[in-house]
């Protein structure tokens, strides 16, 4: 969401529309910024409000490949 309309509701209608939309499914989930960077402070705390919980708090791992770097498995010898 652009920070320019934060805190008008819109974000939350929009997850909560989602979660509505897919209610019969098991499992959300979704990716933000690591909980250090000013943007995943707030992100984290929005998240919490919906009742989100991160993967340390579910004894959950959650791995990702990012493909907007260079492939690191290539420069493995």
């Amino acid at each position: 969401m652009d920070p320019a309309h934060h805190r008008q509701g819109i974000g939350r209608a929009l997850v909560e529309h989602l979660m509505r939309r897919y209610s019969h499914c098991r499992f959300f989930l979704l990716s933000t910024d690591h909980a250090a960077s000013p943007e995943g402070r707030r992100n984290h705390a929005f998240y919490r409000s919906l009742g989100f919980l991160s993967y340390e708090e579910k004894e959950m791992a959650g791995f990702g490949l990012p493909r907007n770097r260079p492939d690191l498995r290539a420069a493995m010898p």
